[in-house]
């Protein structure tokens, strides 16, 4: 579902968590590519890259869920679409 009515501060506030993790993963992959890694130091940073992006995952489906529940539709169209939800945030 698309939501082209999001809030600009929601979309900032996604978009910002995005550039982190990506942010995140350019440092591993120059430290990885000029040879600078370290097993210990770059294990704690594919740690927080991955929390990182839980924590991304449990904000979009935070606005998912606040922007489902604010439109206009039935209520079997509702619990489809976080059935659908909950099924994709527990099969990542």
């Amino acid at each position: 579902m698309v939501y082209k009515g999001m809030e600009e501060s929601r979309r900032v506030n996604l978009t910002h968590r995005l550039n982190r993790i990506i942010g995140q993963m350019e440092g591993l992959r120059k430290r990885i590519q000029t040879g600078n890694s370290d097993c210990t130091s770059d294990m704690a940073q594919i740690k927080a890259m991955r929390n990182a992006l839980w924590k991304f995952a449990e904000a979009y489906v935070g606005v998912h869920l606040e922007e489902c529940s604010t439109q206009k539709k039935s209520t079997r169209e509702i619990k489809q679409n976080l059935k659908s939800v909950i099924q994709a945030a527990f099969s990542v």
